[in-house]
């Protein structure tokens, strides 16, 4: 659990830059560490001492607040650039220190409870907690490192060699820990469900004090929040080191096995409850076609839902006018298409499919209230191998727009192409955090900053977040559009800064290919 203070913080100096001219003229705020206090636990166990944080009253002030720093005169020799990079560096120190005392916590006060003990199975056990123990030493092996480095010089020479090197050799056991994430949080449920002692055993260490209010389930999940937070933290230590040095070097370096890991972390939670999902949407299709595999290890659902099918303007003999439109339901794969129609019994009867590259849409514009939200679905080679046409009516324009993107992404949007990122193109920062809802939906932080790629009149925006390129629909009230095109085009400077490296190896790879 992190505290939202500095990223509040970062918020409002945007929202000050924005609001001005010139944003270079803006004082910079003071930036405070972001991840909460650490949660006192038994001495016992106490974690790896910081030299620097021994004071139990420092509450981990900032960087240059340290008595030792103020001391030492250092200060007033420092240029504020460098002051900045310290504090950065100095959050990942004391934000590893409260991760460690907090998954301290979940060990001793949960794991090695003895009344919980008695009531778990080692099988229950081992799924609930699964590789903690060596996470933990992980972490601990990293804050002795950490640790050693801040001791050297008040003036922290660099911590991102150091984050390189554990997560090359040390950081794969996250990777185990959060794919285990999907059976954790059933075997929990389970648990809570099946088991009355241990509902109540839970609620009661819950309820002390050492948990300060935080529920057990947000102690488990700690793990996935550190991983993506470092990547976070060195990303803000990349923008404020200075261009072609070599700490911009390292953190480089350190930023890209990161990406490594939290994406093997993201892909092996995904993996579990597609595999499932997958296997849910087979037992409910019956083919009127020729059938059609649906489970594949490299198939996912993209989106699914109802629309209107216009059947056209046709009459019968007692010159009613027909039904304009009919309902068909569609299951949208990251490489198939499968159009259906609902029958009784919560099953769908496949009737057309195409591969998800030869789908092409087009929008009608200006048709009339009857055709509002209408749109055409080609596709270039159906299940019979010949060209097909739907006229498709969404219930509303956003959720007609958002079945143009998802079944044909490459296509334009209104503010920018998706082949380029050079387009001054709107940007949006977020002022409160969403959960996505649906599959193509993206969740949101505080503070995330996206490029606007499309919008809608009812309240919806397409965005492209930049510190990771994740593209995806949220509610337009969730953010707020920065409109100083100088802070813009700042925030993408510091994109491509970040993704630099990345950008030079595509490129290297693309070389390769011509030749």
């Amino acid at each position: 659990e992190y505290r939202d203070k500095s990223t509040r913080q970062e918020i409002e100096t945007r929202r000050l830059q924005d609001s001005q001219t010139d944003p270079e003229e803006s004082s910079p705020s003071k930036e405070t560490p972001s991840e909460a206090e650490p949660t006192s636990t038994p001495e016992s166990k106490a974690p790896p001492q910081i030299s620097l944080l021994r004071n139990s009253n420092s509450r981990f002030n900032l960087w240059q607040d340290l008595p030792e720093i103020q001391s030492s005169g250092v200060l007033s020799i420092l240029q504020p650039d460098e002051i900045k990079l310290q504090e950065a560096m100095f959050e990942l120190v004391t934000s590893e220190a409260s991760y460690y005392k907090s998954l301290n916590l979940l060990v001793s006060h949960f794991m090695e409870n003895e009344r919980l003990k008695k009531i778990l199975h080692p099988s229950e056990a081992h799924i609930l907690f699964s590789n903690v123990l060596d996470v933990m030493a992980v972490s601990e092996r990293f804050l002795l490192d950490l640790e050693q480095r801040v001791e050297e010089n008040i003036v922290i020479s660099d911590v991102c060699d150091i984050v390189y090197q554990h997560t090359v050799n040390h950081f794969s056991v996250y990777i185990t820990y959060v794919s285990n994430q999907t059976y954790q949080e059933r075997a929990y449920k389970q648990l809570l469900q099946d088991k009355p002692a241990f509902r109540e055993v839970i609620s009661q260490l819950e309820l002390d004090p050492k948990c300060k209010g935080l529920s057990f389930s947000s102690f488990l999940i700690l793990p996935f929040q550190r991983i993506t937070r470092l990547k976070l933290l060195v990303q803000n230590i990349l923008k404020k080191v200075e261009e072609k040095s070599d700490r911009e070097s390292t953190a480089l370096d350190a930023h890209k096995e990161l990406e490594t890991v939290v994406k093997a972390c993201n892909e092996g939670v995904r993996k579990m409850s597609r595999t499932e999902q997958m296997i849910s949407i087979q037992k409910k299709l019956e083919f009127k076609i020729k059938s059609v595999p649906i489970i594949s290890h490299s198939r996912w659902l993209l989106k699914q839902g109802e629309l209107q099918q216009m059947n056209g303007p046709k009459t019968s003999r007692t010159l009613r006018t027909k039904k304009l439109f009919r309902e068909i339901y569609l299951f949208l794969f990251n490489d198939l298409l499968v159009i259906c129609r609902q029958i009784p019994g919560d099953k769908y009867q496949v009737f057309d499919s195409a591969p998800r590259g030869l789908l092409r849409v087009e929008e009608l514009e200006d048709q009339g209230q009857s055709l509002a939200n209408v749109f055409i679905l080609r596709l270039l080679e159906n299940a019979d191998d010949r060209e097909a046409s739907y006229m498709l009516k969404a219930s509303s324009q956003s959720e007609m727009k958002r079945w143009m993107i998802s079944l044909a992404p490459n296509r334009r949007t209104k503010f920018v192409s998706f082949t380029s990122r050079l387009v001054d193109c709107p940007q949006i920062q977020c002022v409160h955090p969403y959960l996505a809802q649906e599959p193509d939906e993206l969740s949101l932080e505080l503070a995330d900053v996206l490029n606007i790629l499309d919008k809608t009149d009812d309240g919806w925006i397409f965005g492209e977040r930049l510190h990771d390129q994740e593209r995806g629909w949220f509610p337009s009230s969730m953010g707020e559009e920065i409109l100083n095109p100088k802070i813009r085009a700042q925030n993408l400077k510091e994109c491509f800064r970040v993704h630099k490296s990345d950008d030079s190896q595509r490129r290297k790879l693309g070389s390769r290919n011509r030749q």
